[in-house]
Formats: structure tokens, sequence, C-alpha cells
């Protein structure tokens, strides 16, 4: 199977950061990619979590094309 790359909305969040954790150890193989605006309080604080998995982290924000383009060239 080709190496994916996945782009995780929210992905500092609790849910999006398990999810992020999750599929790094089931899959090391894919690029993750977590996008989050760090809005909630205590989201910066799983950084260092996926950090440590391999999961690359982007500050921004989904309702902003120029942050969706950042976080791989996706075309919109």
């Amino acid at each position: 199977m080709a190496a994916r790359t996945v782009l995780i909305t929210g992905g500092a969040g609790f849910v999006g950061a398990s999810l992020a954790l999750e599929l790094a150890s089931r899959h090391p193989d894919w690029e993750l990619i977590s996008l989050d605006n760090l809005h909630r309080r205590g989201s910066e604080l799983n950084l260092p979590r996926l950090r440590e998995a391999g999961v690359r982290f982007l500050h921004g924000d989904v309702r902003e094309p120029e942050d969706l383009r950042a976080a791989g060239g996706l075309m919109l």
C-alpha cells in the first residue's frame, strides 16, 4: 500500500490528537498533519505528544484557504 497523507483538522484537541496518535501508531509510513487554531484552552498541551509521534503540526484555521494550502498544497 502506498504512503498516504492525512490532514486532521482540530488536530490538537482531544479527539483530533487522539486520532492522530492512534493513526501514527498503526500507520508509521503515513504522513500525518494536524491543523488547529489552538483556540480551545489546553489544546497546546497535546503538541509535544504529537511531535513525539511524528505528527506535523500546523497552526491554522480551516476557514482560511491559505492555511489549508499550507497544509500540503491542497487545491481550493
